[in-house]
């Protein structure tokens, strides 16, 4: 009767052991992939690892020594460093007259103002940063873009359009390639 239901022994399918890398060379067929969760798919390390081995059955830990931390996969998190030059450049655009509105955008990702301004503030808080003092990071964060952004106002757009709206002229006597 267990036979019918499938619950035989020999019914019964063995899955594989999973995958465990043993040398540096075994994880280079996986990096676009574990990158990709990574980073792109905005999972945690320990979501990567078990979706590494439900869909590929690679099992590795975060503390195998093989883990390859050369990656540079901590792009979505921002450094202390990388927040200080943030703070000092709004400061100086802030200071230039008239004072200019900073937005960054750091590893292809938007920094959102408001951790910043969370930095700011926890650093102040630590006695790390002081509110007049003068920063103090003289070398320039790679991957970091910044600018002022364009007014978001809606009547800016309204007369953006009004203004090309005006400035096309229709000609009647011009030929066009199409027809009716």
């Amino acid at each position: 009767m267990d036979a019918y239901y499938g619950y035989d022994q020999s019914a019964q399918q063995t899955v594989p052991a999973a995958y465990r890398p043993s040398k540096p060379e075994d994880w280079e067929p996986y990096h676009d992939i574990i990158a990709h969760l990574y980073n792109a798919m905005n999972m945690k390390l320990k979501d990567v690892m078990s979706e590494m081995q439900m869909t590929y059955n690679f099992k590795a830990t975060s503390g195998d020594p093989r883990y390859p931390s050369k990656w540079n996969l901590d792009t979505k998190y921002i450094k202390a460093s990388e927040y200080m030059f943030m703070i000092k450049t709004m400061r100086e655009r802030q200071a230039e007259n008239p004072p200019k509105e900073t937005r960054f955008m750091l590893r292809g990702r938007v920094v959102d103002p408001k951790d910043i301004a969370r930095f700011e503030k926890r650093a102040q808080k630590k006695g790390t940063m002081r509110d007049g003092d003068p920063i103090e990071c003289d070398e320039p964060v790679e991957d970091l873009v910044y600018g002022t952004p364009p007014p978001e106002d809606v009547s800016y757009h309204q007369a953006a359009y009004a203004q090309a709206y005006a400035a096309y002229q229709y000609d009647p006597s011009a030929e066009y390639s199409y027809s009716y």
